[in-house]
């Protein structure tokens, strides 16, 4: 990118798409919010553009939880960069050094909260989307259905990094609870864009 220094969301797409082809961050979770909060940002319009022919207090509702979610998701794609970059510090100390172990479980943590983060938000915005279905005219449900799927997409990519990480964590118990989490999320995704798109 032109500016490796700014925000990821104050790059041109452009930018962003050639640095994710050439440059080891961002990465894959990073990608996988963007996508997410463009999908989001699908199931808004049909919400948006419905409520501008047929003003309703339901609808008003699920717009505002919906850019609430967009607000608390956007953020993850550079805490994904932070944690990847924070990560890759911890594996690249000296294995003499005493403190690489502790610092290297402290970065798993980190790398396999965001991605879990994440994907929470993206199961958050499907549940938000299969809400919406009533409220969104005929002819805006196709966005809806294509953000549904993008939520979806980027949510399963995301557990990549928990699935990546999780292996680095301190203990089993920490291990367990991780997977844990992963699988719940990633069933619950399937569950809700089965029921949207059905």
């Amino acid at each position: 990118m032109s500016d490796n220094t700014a925000p990821l969301w104050e790059h041109k797409l452009s930018d962003f798409r050639d640095t994710v082809a050439r440059e080891p961050m961002p990465g894959c979770g990073a990608v996988a919010v963007v996508s997410a909060d463009l999908g989001l940002a699908l199931v808004l319009k049909g919400l948006h553009l419905s409520q501008r022919h047929a003003a309703t207090t339901q609808r008003q509702a699920l717009i505002d939880e919906g850019t609430s979610l967009k607000q608390r998701l956007a953020p993850l794609a550079q805490e994904d960069v932070a944690a990847f970059e924070a990560f890759m510090a911890a594996v690249g100390r000296d294995e003499e050094d005493e403190g690489r172990q502790s610092a290297l479980h402290a970065a798993a943590e980190t790398a396999v909260e965001v991605p879990l983060k994440t994907a929470q938000l993206c199961a958050a915005a499907l549940a938000l989307t299969q809400q919406a279905g009533e409220h969104i005219e005929q002819q805006f449900v196709s966005d809806a259905h294509a953000g549904a799927r993008l939520m979806h997409a980027s949510l399963h990519s995301v557990l990549l990094n928990v699935d990546a990480n999780a292996r680095q964590l301190g203990s089993d118990d920490a291990r367990d609870r991780a997977r844990l989490s992963r699988d719940g999320l990633a069933q619950r995704a399937d569950a809700l864009l089965a029921a949207i798109t059905g």
